[in-house]
Protein backbone atom coordinates (compact mmCIF):
# COMPACT_ATOMS: atom_id res chain seq x y z
CA UNK A 1 0.00 0.00 0.00
CA UNK A 2 2.77 2.78 1.01
CA UNK A 3 4.84 1.49 -2.09
CA UNK A 4 1.33 2.45 -4.25
CA UNK A 5 0.96 5.43 -2.70
CA UNK A 6 4.72 6.90 -3.17
CA UNK A 7 4.09 5.22 -7.12
CA UNK A 8 0.99 7.15 -7.39
CA UNK A 9 2.67 10.67 -6.15
CA UNK A 10 5.62 9.87 -8.26
CA UNK A 11 3.75 10.00 -11.41
CA UNK A 12 1.35 12.92 -10.35
CA UNK A 13 5.04 14.65 -10.01
CA UNK A 14 6.10 13.37 -13.09
CA UNK A 15 2.80 14.38 -15.48
CA UNK A 16 1.48 17.70 -16.52
CA UNK A 17 -1.57 18.80 -14.75
CA UNK A 18 -4.45 19.44 -16.68
CA UNK A 19 -4.65 23.17 -15.62
CA UNK A 20 -1.21 23.64 -16.84
CA UNK A 21 -1.34 21.78 -20.36
CA UNK A 22 2.47 22.21 -22.03
CA UNK A 23 1.11 22.90 -25.54
CA UNK A 24 0.29 26.38 -23.82
CA UNK A 25 3.58 27.22 -23.10
CA UNK A 26 5.11 26.48 -26.44
CA UNK A 27 5.40 30.07 -28.09
CA UNK A 28 7.68 29.16 -30.72
CA UNK A 29 7.33 32.34 -32.58
CA UNK A 30 9.37 34.31 -29.70
CA UNK A 31 12.60 34.36 -29.16
CA UNK A 32 12.53 32.71 -25.48
CA UNK A 33 11.18 29.59 -27.16
CA UNK A 34 14.10 29.79 -30.05
CA UNK A 35 17.04 30.07 -27.79
CA UNK A 36 16.08 28.54 -24.47
CA UNK A 37 16.89 25.18 -25.73
CA UNK A 38 20.54 26.11 -26.99
CA UNK A 39 21.21 27.80 -23.78
CA UNK A 40 20.16 24.58 -21.92
CA UNK A 41 22.43 22.55 -24.43
CA UNK A 42 25.33 24.47 -22.89
CA UNK A 43 24.45 25.01 -19.77
CA UNK A 44 27.07 22.95 -17.12
CA UNK A 45 24.59 22.67 -14.09
CA UNK A 46 21.41 21.28 -16.58
CA UNK A 47 24.31 18.32 -18.18
CA UNK A 48 25.44 17.36 -14.40
CA UNK A 49 21.58 16.71 -13.64
CA UNK A 50 21.15 15.14 -16.57
CA UNK A 51 24.33 12.70 -15.58
CA UNK A 52 23.02 12.35 -12.51
CA UNK A 53 19.76 11.01 -13.66
CA UNK A 54 21.41 8.93 -15.93
CA UNK A 55 23.47 7.21 -12.92
CA UNK A 56 19.73 6.62 -11.00
CA UNK A 57 18.38 4.87 -13.49
CA UNK A 58 21.60 2.51 -14.16
CA UNK A 59 20.24 1.48 -10.39
CA UNK A 60 17.57 -0.77 -12.26
CA UNK A 61 20.28 -3.21 -12.94
CA UNK A 62 20.29 -4.03 -9.23
CA UNK A 63 16.67 -3.98 -8.64
CA UNK A 64 15.88 -6.50 -12.03
CA UNK A 65 19.03 -8.40 -10.47
CA UNK A 66 18.04 -11.91 -9.03
CA UNK A 67 20.37 -11.08 -6.38
CA UNK A 68 20.91 -7.29 -4.41
CA UNK A 69 24.48 -7.88 -4.47
CA UNK A 70 27.57 -9.73 -5.79
CA UNK A 71 27.42 -13.82 -5.88
CA UNK A 72 30.55 -15.25 -4.79
CA UNK A 73 32.84 -18.05 -5.59
CA UNK A 74 35.43 -19.25 -2.21
CA UNK A 75 37.08 -22.55 -1.97
CA UNK A 76 40.18 -23.95 0.44
CA UNK A 77 42.45 -26.71 0.41
CA UNK A 78 44.42 -28.65 2.84
CA UNK A 79 46.85 -31.70 3.46
CA UNK A 80 48.37 -33.21 6.03
CA UNK A 81 51.95 -35.21 4.85
CA UNK A 82 53.76 -36.48 7.80
CA UNK A 83 52.43 -38.71 10.62
CA UNK A 84 52.24 -42.29 12.01
CA UNK A 85 50.20 -44.72 13.96
CA UNK A 86 52.51 -46.21 16.58
CA UNK A 87 50.12 -48.05 17.74
CA UNK A 88 49.71 -50.36 15.12
CA UNK A 89 52.13 -53.57 13.63
CA UNK A 90 50.84 -53.91 10.46
CA UNK A 91 51.54 -49.64 9.39
CA UNK A 92 54.72 -48.39 8.66
CA UNK A 93 55.73 -45.48 10.39
CA UNK A 94 55.44 -42.01 8.92
CA UNK A 95 53.22 -43.34 6.38
CA UNK A 96 50.26 -41.01 7.30
CA UNK A 97 48.81 -38.55 4.18
CA UNK A 98 45.50 -36.46 4.52
CA UNK A 99 44.25 -34.31 1.65
CA UNK A 100 40.97 -32.00 1.86
CA UNK A 101 39.78 -29.47 -0.81
CA UNK A 102 36.86 -27.63 -0.35
CA UNK A 103 34.48 -25.47 -3.27
CA UNK A 104 31.96 -23.46 -2.59
CA UNK A 105 29.29 -20.82 -4.41
CA UNK A 106 26.55 -18.63 -3.10
CA UNK A 107 24.85 -14.94 -3.03
CA UNK A 108 23.06 -12.47 -0.85
CA UNK A 109 19.22 -12.64 -1.34
CA UNK A 110 16.43 -10.14 -1.25
CA UNK A 111 14.65 -9.50 1.94
CA UNK A 112 11.08 -9.78 1.81
CA UNK A 113 9.50 -6.31 0.29
CA UNK A 114 13.17 -5.33 -0.01
CA UNK A 115 13.36 -5.42 -3.94
CA UNK A 116 9.88 -3.56 -4.50
CA UNK A 117 10.72 -0.63 -1.89
CA UNK A 118 14.06 -0.45 -3.85
CA UNK A 119 12.55 0.10 -6.90
CA UNK A 120 10.08 2.35 -5.41
CA UNK A 121 13.40 4.14 -4.25
CA UNK A 122 14.70 4.22 -7.96
CA UNK A 123 10.99 5.60 -9.44
CA UNK A 124 11.03 8.34 -7.17
CA UNK A 125 15.39 9.33 -7.99
CA UNK A 126 14.48 9.20 -11.48
CA UNK A 127 11.36 11.18 -11.07
CA UNK A 128 13.44 14.28 -8.74
CA UNK A 129 15.99 14.29 -11.16
CA UNK A 130 13.45 15.15 -13.95
CA UNK A 131 11.68 17.84 -11.94
CA UNK A 132 14.98 19.25 -11.05
CA UNK A 133 15.53 19.85 -14.90
CA UNK A 134 12.27 21.68 -15.62
CA UNK A 135 13.32 23.56 -12.67
CA UNK A 136 16.97 24.20 -14.12
CA UNK A 137 15.33 25.25 -17.15
CA UNK A 138 13.26 27.87 -15.71
CA UNK A 139 16.48 29.26 -14.28
CA UNK A 140 18.09 29.17 -17.25
CA UNK A 141 15.02 30.88 -18.70
CA UNK A 142 15.02 33.36 -16.03
CA UNK A 143 19.05 34.00 -17.53
CA UNK A 144 18.13 34.18 -20.48
CA UNK A 145 15.23 36.97 -19.91
CA UNK A 146 17.36 39.30 -17.99
CA UNK A 147 20.35 39.16 -20.45
CA UNK A 148 17.76 39.86 -23.03
CA UNK A 149 16.08 43.12 -21.23
CA UNK A 150 19.41 44.13 -20.50
CA UNK A 151 20.35 44.42 -24.28
CA UNK A 152 16.63 45.74 -24.99
CA UNK A 153 17.92 48.31 -22.26
CA UNK A 154 20.99 49.25 -23.80
CA UNK A 155 19.78 49.49 -27.42
CA UNK A 156 16.97 52.04 -26.60
CA UNK A 157 19.36 54.12 -24.78
CA UNK A 158 21.48 54.17 -27.78
CA UNK A 159 18.84 54.68 -29.92
CA UNK A 160 18.05 58.21 -27.67
CA UNK A 161 21.38 58.87 -27.94
CA UNK A 162 21.81 58.51 -31.43
CA UNK A 163 19.17 60.87 -31.41
CA UNK A 164 20.63 63.22 -29.28
CA UNK A 165 23.38 63.37 -31.84
CA UNK A 166 20.93 64.08 -34.80
CA UNK A 167 19.63 66.82 -33.18
CA UNK A 168 22.72 68.21 -31.82
CA UNK A 169 23.72 68.39 -35.55
CA UNK A 170 20.80 70.49 -36.46
CA UNK A 171 21.11 72.97 -33.60
CA UNK A 172 24.75 73.50 -34.24
CA UNK A 173 24.41 73.98 -37.92
CA UNK A 174 21.52 76.64 -37.28
CA UNK A 175 23.63 78.06 -34.78
CA UNK A 176 26.61 78.26 -37.07
CA UNK A 177 24.23 79.79 -39.61
CA UNK A 178 23.60 82.41 -37.11
CA UNK A 179 26.81 83.35 -35.96
CA UNK A 180 28.08 83.53 -39.74
CA UNK A 181 25.10 86.34 -40.68
CA UNK A 182 25.63 87.99 -36.99
CA UNK A 183 22.33 87.02 -35.65
CA UNK A 184 23.83 85.52 -32.46
CA UNK A 185 26.90 85.92 -30.34
CA UNK A 186 30.08 83.02 -31.12
CA UNK A 187 29.60 82.32 -27.67
CA UNK A 188 26.38 80.29 -28.55
CA UNK A 189 27.50 78.68 -31.43
CA UNK A 190 30.31 77.25 -28.80
CA UNK A 191 27.68 76.09 -27.01
CA UNK A 192 25.77 74.10 -29.88
CA UNK A 193 29.21 72.87 -30.69
CA UNK A 194 29.66 71.57 -26.83
CA UNK A 195 26.62 69.73 -26.98
CA UNK A 196 26.95 68.02 -29.99
CA UNK A 197 30.45 66.40 -28.65
CA UNK A 198 28.79 65.45 -25.62
CA UNK A 199 26.13 64.05 -27.21
CA UNK A 200 28.21 62.43 -29.47
CA UNK A 201 30.45 60.94 -26.22
CA UNK A 202 27.32 59.84 -24.93
CA UNK A 203 26.51 57.86 -28.34
CA UNK A 204 30.10 56.07 -28.20
CA UNK A 205 29.25 54.76 -24.65
CA UNK A 206 25.92 53.63 -25.72
CA UNK A 207 27.36 51.63 -28.42
CA UNK A 208 30.18 49.83 -26.61
CA UNK A 209 27.29 49.20 -23.37
CA UNK A 210 25.19 47.86 -26.24
CA UNK A 211 27.47 45.61 -27.75
CA UNK A 212 28.77 44.42 -25.01
CA UNK A 213 24.80 43.91 -24.16
CA UNK A 214 24.67 41.34 -27.33
CA UNK A 215 27.40 40.04 -26.88
CA UNK A 216 26.80 38.20 -23.90
CA UNK A 217 23.06 37.58 -24.65
CA UNK A 218 24.84 35.32 -27.62
CA UNK A 219 27.09 34.08 -25.31
CA UNK A 220 24.46 32.70 -23.02
CA UNK A 221 22.11 31.86 -25.94
CA UNK A 222 24.93 29.87 -28.16
CA UNK A 223 24.51 32.40 -30.80
CA UNK A 224 21.18 34.08 -30.17
CA UNK A 225 20.25 37.47 -31.31
CA UNK A 226 17.90 39.34 -28.83
CA UNK A 227 16.27 40.67 -31.59
CA UNK A 228 12.51 40.18 -32.19
CA UNK A 229 9.81 39.72 -29.34
CA UNK A 230 10.95 37.95 -25.94
CA UNK A 231 7.33 36.48 -24.83
CA UNK A 232 4.40 37.32 -24.58
CA UNK A 233 2.09 37.57 -21.20
CA UNK A 234 0.70 34.49 -20.29
CA UNK A 235 -1.77 33.77 -17.75
CA UNK A 236 -2.18 32.22 -14.13
CA UNK A 237 -2.27 28.65 -13.78
CA UNK A 238 -1.95 25.64 -11.20
CA UNK A 239 0.52 26.73 -8.03
CA UNK A 240 1.23 22.83 -7.92
CA UNK A 241 2.31 23.10 -11.39
CA UNK A 242 5.20 25.55 -11.04
CA UNK A 243 8.93 23.54 -11.49
CA UNK A 244 9.77 25.35 -8.21
CA UNK A 245 7.18 23.40 -6.25
CA UNK A 246 6.94 19.99 -8.47
CA UNK A 247 10.93 19.46 -7.56
CA UNK A 248 10.40 19.91 -3.95
CA UNK A 249 7.43 17.58 -4.27
CA UNK A 250 9.45 14.49 -5.83
CA UNK A 251 11.88 15.39 -3.10
CA UNK A 252 9.29 14.45 -0.54
CA UNK A 253 8.66 11.55 -3.01
CA UNK A 254 11.99 10.31 -2.90
CA UNK A 255 12.34 10.55 0.68
CA UNK A 256 9.28 9.05 1.28
CA UNK A 257 10.24 6.04 -0.72
CA UNK A 258 13.85 5.80 1.02
CA UNK A 259 12.07 5.31 4.37
CA UNK A 260 10.53 2.67 3.35
CA UNK A 261 13.09 0.74 1.58
CA UNK A 262 15.15 1.23 5.46
CA UNK A 263 11.94 -0.26 6.82
CA UNK A 264 12.16 -3.00 4.60
CA UNK A 265 15.96 -3.46 5.07
CA UNK A 266 16.06 -4.18 9.30
CA UNK A 267 19.02 -6.63 8.39
CA UNK A 268 21.88 -6.93 5.66
CA UNK A 269 21.06 -9.54 3.20
CA UNK A 270 21.23 -12.92 4.05
CA UNK A 271 23.60 -15.45 2.36
CA UNK A 272 23.04 -18.88 0.75
CA UNK A 273 25.42 -21.11 -0.54
CA UNK A 274 26.35 -24.65 -2.05
CA UNK A 275 29.29 -26.56 -1.51
CA UNK A 276 31.54 -29.72 -1.82
CA UNK A 277 33.98 -31.48 0.33
CA UNK A 278 36.55 -33.92 -1.44
CA UNK A 279 38.52 -35.59 1.09
CA UNK A 280 41.20 -38.35 0.95
CA UNK A 281 43.00 -40.38 4.03
CA UNK A 282 46.21 -42.58 2.62
CA UNK A 283 47.05 -44.73 5.82
CA UNK A 284 49.82 -46.71 4.73
CA UNK A 285 49.09 -49.45 2.63
CA UNK A 286 45.12 -48.16 2.88
CA UNK A 287 43.05 -45.27 1.37
CA UNK A 288 39.89 -43.73 2.28
CA UNK A 289 37.83 -41.25 -0.30
CA UNK A 290 34.99 -38.83 0.66
CA UNK A 291 33.12 -36.63 -1.00
CA UNK A 292 30.55 -34.48 0.70
CA UNK A 293 28.01 -31.88 -0.52
CA UNK A 294 25.91 -29.02 1.87
CA UNK A 295 23.91 -26.14 1.79
CA UNK A 296 25.38 -23.27 3.92
CA UNK A 297 22.68 -19.76 4.90
CA UNK A 298 24.38 -17.02 7.03
CA UNK A 299 21.75 -14.47 8.10
CA UNK A 300 22.41 -11.44 10.64
CA UNK A 301 20.56 -10.24 13.33
CA UNK A 302 18.44 -6.80 13.49
CA UNK A 303 20.16 -5.05 15.94
CA UNK A 304 18.86 -1.24 17.59
CA UNK A 305 22.73 0.34 16.90
CA UNK A 306 22.20 -0.69 13.37
CA UNK A 307 18.52 0.44 12.23
CA UNK A 308 17.55 3.53 14.93
CA UNK A 309 20.13 5.72 13.41
CA UNK A 310 18.89 4.68 9.78
CA UNK A 311 15.50 5.34 10.45
CA UNK A 312 16.16 8.39 12.37
CA UNK A 313 18.52 9.71 8.75
CA UNK A 314 15.33 9.28 7.10
CA UNK A 315 12.55 10.50 8.79
CA UNK A 316 14.66 13.44 9.22
CA UNK A 317 14.91 13.43 5.48
CA UNK A 318 11.54 13.18 4.88
CA UNK A 319 10.90 16.02 7.46
CA UNK A 320 13.47 18.15 5.83
CA UNK A 321 11.64 17.28 2.18
CA UNK A 322 8.19 18.52 3.55
CA UNK A 323 9.70 21.80 5.46
CA UNK A 324 11.05 23.00 1.76
CA UNK A 325 8.34 22.53 0.22
CA UNK A 326 6.09 24.26 2.59
CA UNK A 327 8.98 27.09 1.94
CA UNK A 328 8.70 26.91 -1.79
CA UNK A 329 5.48 27.46 -1.81
CA UNK A 330 5.05 29.97 0.56
CA UNK A 331 7.89 31.41 -1.56
CA UNK A 332 6.55 31.03 -4.97
CA UNK A 333 2.51 32.48 -3.90
CA UNK A 334 4.61 35.79 -2.60
CA UNK A 335 6.84 35.92 -5.75
CA UNK A 336 3.89 35.66 -8.14
CA UNK A 337 1.75 38.61 -6.00
CA UNK A 338 4.77 40.71 -6.07
CA UNK A 339 5.39 40.10 -9.67
CA UNK A 340 1.98 41.38 -10.56
CA UNK A 341 2.38 44.35 -8.66
CA UNK A 342 5.19 45.17 -9.94
CA UNK A 343 3.73 44.93 -13.54
CA UNK A 344 1.38 47.27 -12.29
CA UNK A 345 3.06 50.20 -11.14
CA UNK A 346 5.40 49.74 -14.07
CA UNK A 347 2.40 50.33 -16.25
CA UNK A 348 1.35 53.46 -14.02
CA UNK A 349 4.82 54.33 -14.51
CA UNK A 350 4.79 53.85 -18.48
CA UNK A 351 1.21 56.02 -18.73
CA UNK A 352 2.70 58.83 -17.35
CA UNK A 353 6.54 58.55 -19.43
CA UNK A 354 4.26 58.46 -22.36
CA UNK A 355 2.48 61.51 -21.34
CA UNK A 356 5.66 63.51 -20.19
CA UNK A 357 7.27 62.61 -22.89
CA UNK A 358 4.43 64.32 -25.25
CA UNK A 359 4.53 67.08 -22.98
CA UNK A 360 8.85 67.82 -23.72
CA UNK A 361 8.12 67.17 -27.18
CA UNK A 362 5.37 70.01 -27.58
CA UNK A 363 7.60 72.34 -25.01
CA UNK A 364 10.91 72.06 -27.14
CA UNK A 365 9.61 72.52 -30.68
CA UNK A 366 7.60 75.50 -29.17
CA UNK A 367 10.64 76.39 -27.43
CA UNK A 368 12.41 75.68 -31.17
CA UNK A 369 10.00 77.94 -32.90
CA UNK A 370 10.31 80.79 -30.31
CA UNK A 371 14.39 80.43 -30.64
CA UNK A 372 14.06 80.95 -34.47
CA UNK A 373 12.13 83.72 -34.56
CA UNK A 374 14.41 85.39 -31.57
CA UNK A 375 11.78 84.96 -29.17
CA UNK A 376 14.16 82.97 -26.54
CA UNK A 377 18.18 82.38 -26.11
CA UNK A 378 19.93 79.54 -26.56
CA UNK A 379 19.80 78.69 -22.90
CA UNK A 380 16.17 78.66 -22.92
CA UNK A 381 16.37 76.27 -26.17
CA UNK A 382 18.87 73.86 -24.46
CA UNK A 383 17.26 73.40 -21.35
CA UNK A 384 14.13 72.48 -23.09
CA UNK A 385 16.10 69.80 -24.93
CA UNK A 386 17.63 68.90 -22.02
CA UNK A 387 14.21 68.03 -20.76
CA UNK A 388 13.07 66.46 -24.03
CA UNK A 389 16.15 63.87 -23.42
CA UNK A 390 15.21 63.77 -19.68
CA UNK A 391 11.85 62.22 -20.90
CA UNK A 392 13.14 60.47 -24.12
CA UNK A 393 14.78 58.47 -21.66
CA UNK A 394 12.55 57.72 -18.98
CA UNK A 395 10.07 56.74 -21.41
CA UNK A 396 12.44 53.93 -22.98
CA UNK A 397 13.11 53.16 -19.46
CA UNK A 398 9.22 52.79 -18.71
CA UNK A 399 8.81 50.47 -21.82
CA UNK A 400 11.72 48.39 -20.90
CA UNK A 401 10.45 47.83 -17.52
CA UNK A 402 6.81 47.25 -18.65
CA UNK A 403 8.72 43.83 -20.67
CA UNK A 404 10.73 43.15 -17.68
CA UNK A 405 8.00 43.06 -15.20
CA UNK A 406 6.12 40.98 -17.53
CA UNK A 407 8.99 38.48 -18.11
CA UNK A 408 9.01 38.51 -14.15
CA UNK A 409 5.48 37.77 -13.28
CA UNK A 410 6.03 34.44 -16.13
CA UNK A 411 9.08 33.23 -14.36
CA UNK A 412 6.88 33.52 -10.74
CA UNK A 413 4.52 31.73 -12.80
CA UNK A 414 6.71 29.17 -13.49
CA UNK A 415 6.65 29.17 -17.49
CA UNK A 416 9.65 28.13 -19.49
CA UNK A 417 8.54 27.00 -23.21
CA UNK A 418 9.98 24.18 -24.68
CA UNK A 419 10.12 24.13 -28.44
Amino acid sequence: MKRALVLVLALAVAAPTAAAPRAKTKATGFALARHLSSALSIDAAGKTLFAQRRAAAARYATVDSVTPGSPYVAGSARGVGRGSYRNLVDVEPGTNRTREAELEAGMPIWLPGQRDALRSTVDASIVEFEQRLELRRLEVAGLVRDAWWRAQRATRETAIARERVTTARDLQQDMDRRTQLGDAPQQDALVARNETLAAATELSQAEAAAQAARAAYETLTAGGKPDGVLEPLMGDRALDAHPALRAPLASLARAQAQAQLVAATPIENPEIGVFGRRETNAQGNTRAEATTFGLRFRMSLPTAGRNEPRRAEAEAEVARATAELAAARRAVDAEIRAARRALDAARRTGAIATQRLKTANEHFELSRKAFRFGETGVSDLFRAKQSLLEAQKAHAASVVEIGVAQSRLNHARGYAPAM
